[in-house]
């Protein structure tokens, strides 16, 4: 399914990033990530990660993590 393949390329992505998104933001920070260009947008709190997704792509569905450990699919 689609939510799956988002799911699968969002977690490669992440741990692809992984070591620069936790040099670069502390623990708890949300990143949203376009899983067909692999850009990321981050933010304190998971609405402000997603509203920076949207503002760019905004009708394309994301994969939700958070620095320190992944989450998952995010419509």
């Amino acid at each position: 399914t689609i939510s799956k393949t988002i799911t699968e390329k969002g977690k490669t992505i992440y741990y692809q990033i992984k070591s620069l998104l936790e040099k670069k933001y502390p623990p708890g920070i949300f990143v949203t990530i376009e899983t067909g260009t692999g850009k990321y947008f981050t933010g304190k709190t998971s609405t402000e990660a997603i509203n920076k997704a949207k503002e760019r792509f905004p009708r394309r569905q994301f994969y939700l993590a958070q620095v320190g450990r992944a989450a998952g699919l995010l419509k």
